[in-house]
């Protein structure tokens, strides 16, 4: 399902709830000045449009939308559930969270309400439908946005029962159970569901910290196969609910897509289980001061993946700074401009920020917004949105619905995975999931080479090489689309922490990676742990790299006869051993093994052998990123984006073409100033 309407959204959230209605006005006319195409509303409203139990106001939010209707503004309508009213914790105290200790929390904060809860269940589905029954008919409304950020977990006597009712019908039996936790670790053994708890700090988790109101604190627990059904459980709970919101607004409206806003490498819920559910992916990007370029990229091609390589909205992100990071620092003259077309090159559809107007208090009042306090179109802030919105306005319906290109390598990101290694007790704290993929993602993005980022889950067709950074937790069905893909001549790196245990973190019992183990061509010994700041160095066999090195983890390999080793350590005990391998299979195709994680020179190689012919990409000077999207009719659009704050001019043989933001040829060469774009526009 697509947006409906053949305009560029341009816009974001609008809280009218927090300021005068005399300045909305006012405000309308500043924001069509900067070229906002849409407004979001609704977003943290439920205790003014529900006062109590049985009483619904709809008067404000009637204003607001005829407001901004007359304005000439699309609408994205929140369903306003993401922050319950006070009432409702007064009065139903099942609808408050439990914490990891215990403690049942006070009504405060937001994403505050047990997932669990039949009583926030049935009031949340109702507003939803009263609120698509009253503007469900709303020309000029284009999507729904469902709660807000979903996040967190509760650990309360529902979420327990709701999970042992989970459990049974994941396993069937107690002993089913047991063997695939192996609760008989430290006397686990259950004799029934009953004895059955959430790992929270009351139980089984791990933590040297006691104070935190973190989920999963220190991540850490004795048995990881029950703290990964937890996640799946309340993921599961969390999804079900915003199934039932969905389900409400459909009773009214069939049309228009319903969405609810992710935040890219999130770590709570496993986002790629939305998929068949959100009718367009949504997120949120707030890089940090200190946040890279390929880490953004990253996030945005993660949730394109979500969405099925289909376009995305990018929902927020903010005209300059963030109020909540450790150092919100404010975004360079021209980045606003280029962060914005380097979400558009990776797939956004639209370019939305939180928020349009500031915030009068609370704890979001320093947030950047496209009107300041001052209620002025003098800021540096606005006319930098002003002049993002009068481009995308002359431009951006010839992006719209544009698909990015295939990407010749997919590089795949697994939540449970992630979670899996978080859980485990070793092999180190350093080992990070995902600065492991983003450390290979870097490595490929910095050469041009079109890149995706995949599920477990997802067609491995037409990807000459595939990346499966710390695929620690393998289904059967994995296995087999990986197996398959390495026979029929696809190219596959593993790394450390690959291929480990099943679905329940349970070792595979044989020589690792045992469900490889024959297409790896190697077997694993033992496994060191490298203390910080500690490399050891590798050198490669061809004598061409001179400054390799691995960090945080060395695997103790041996390789097969057949087995072409590639590299060897040089340093520790085990040097001389592999540090990374190839053994071939049939069509060109087979697996690497990257026994450590590689650095500098080391990672250049490691993606030059896998790579092969196609390694070199298309060269562009550093921090410039390249990628293409193309149109129906075959029309290419070639987006250059310079990350940078220095100039830059890029050579790219064979580009030629229009450029249609500065509206001049090109022909092979670009000069970008900092945090210049260019996108050039080619038929086909």
């Amino acid at each position: 399902m697509t947006l409906p309407t053949d305009t560029f959204l341009y816009g974001g959230d609008y809280n009218p709830e927090q300021w005068p209605e005399e300045v909305w006005a006012t405000d309308m006319a500043l924001l069509a000045e900067a070229g906002i195409t849409s407004v979001t509303l609704n977003v943290f409203a439920w205790a003014s449009l529900q006062p109590s139990a049985d009483v619904y106001d709809f008067a404000r939010l009637d204003r607001i939308v005829r407001t901004v209707s007359d304005a000439g503004m699309r609408i994205v309508l929140a369903t306003s559930t993401a922050a319950i009213p006070a009432w409702m914790s007064l009065h139903h105290p099942d609808v408050n969270r439990v914490d990891q200790r215990g403690t049942r929390r006070r009504h405060g904060q937001r994403h505050n309400p047990c997932i669990s809860s039949p009583t926030f269940r049935t009031y949340a589905a109702a507003l939803a439908g009263k609120l698509a029954e009253r503007y469900g008919a709303e020309p000029n409304l284009v999507a729904w946005h469902v709660s807000n950020e979903y996040g967190g977990f509760c650990w309360c006597d529902l979420c327990a029962e709701g999970f042992r009712g989970w459990l049974r019908s994941r396993y069937g039996t107690l002993e089913a159970l047991n063997q695939a936790w192996n609760s008989a670790f430290w006397s686990h053994t259950y004799h029934s569901f009953a004895e059955i708890f959430p790992p929270d700090q009351r139980g089984d988790a791990i933590s040297a910290d006691t104070t935190s109101n973190a989920a999963f604190v220190g991540s850490k627990v004795v048995l990881p196969g029950a703290a990964l059904d937890y996640r799946r459980f309340y993921g599961a709970q969390v999804l079900e609910s915003y199934r039932e919101e969905k389900a409400a607004i459909r009773r009214f409206d069939r049309v228009r897509p319903v969405t609810t806003n992710m935040m890219g490498t999130f770590e709570d819920y496993d986002y790629f289980t939305w998929s068949e559910d959100v009718d367009v992916v949504s997120w949120d990007s707030y890089p940090a001061f200190d946040t890279s370029p390929a880490e953004v990229s990253m996030r945005h091609d993660l949730m394109r993946a979500v969405g099925k390589q289909k376009p995305f909205m990018l929902m927020e992100q903010t005209p300059s700074r963030q109020n909540w990071q450790p150092y919100n620092s404010l975004k360079r003259p021209g980045q606003l401009r280029a962060q914005s077309w380097q979400a558009v090159a990776r797939g956004a559809d639209t370019v939305q920020y939180f928020q349009l107007r500031q915030s009068a208090g609370g704890c979001e009042k320093f947030h950047g917004a496209v009107i300041g306090a001052n209620g002025s179109a003098r800021t540096r802030e606005f006319r930098e949105v002003a002049a993002l919105g009068a481009e995308l306005g002359r431009v951006g319906t010839r992006v719209l619905g544009s698909q990015v290109e295939h990407g010749t390598v997919g590089i795949v990101f697994d939540w449970p995975s992630r979670w899996g290694i978080g859980f485990s007790a070793g092999p180190s704290v350093s080992l990070d999931y995902v600065n492991e993929t983003l450390r290979w993602y870097t490595e490929v993005s910095r050469r041009n080479v079109p890149v995706d980022l995949l599920s477990r889950d997802s067609d491995l067709t037409g990807y000459d090489a595939v990346i499966a950074p710390c695929l620690y937790l393998l289904s059967e069905a994995t296995i087999a689309a990986l197996r398959a893909y390495v026979e029929a001549g696809g190219r596959l790196l593993l790394t450390p922490m690959s291929a480990l245990v099943g679905e329940s973190d349970l070792l595979f019992q044989g020589e690792a990676p045992v469900p490889f183990r024959d297409l790896a061509g190697v077997w694993i010994d033992e496994t060191d742990a490298l203390p910080p700041g500690t490399r050891v160095p590798v050198t490669f066999t061809d004598g061409g790299v001179h400054a390799a090195s691995g960090e945080i983890l060395a695997d103790v390999v041996h390789a097969d006869e057949g087995t072409q080793v590639l590299a060897t350590y040089a340093g520790e005990f085990y040097a001389g051993t592999p540090a990374l391998t190839f053994r071939p299979s049939g069509g060109g195709g087979g697996v690497l093994y990257a026994a450590t994680f590689p650095c500098g020179d080391g990672l250049r190689a490691t993606v030059d052998a896998l790579l092969g012919e196609k390694a070199a990409g298309v060269p562009t000077p550093d921090g410039v990123q390249l990628s293409r999207r193309v149109r129906d009719d075959g029309t290419v659009l070639t987006f250059v984006v310079n990350t940078t704050g220095s100039a830059h001019t890029v050579d790219v043989d064979g580009l030629a073409g229009t450029d249609i933001l500065g509206g001049g040829p090109v022909e092979g060469s670009i000069a970008l100033g900092p945090y210049g774009v260019a996108v050039v526009e080619a038929g086909a």
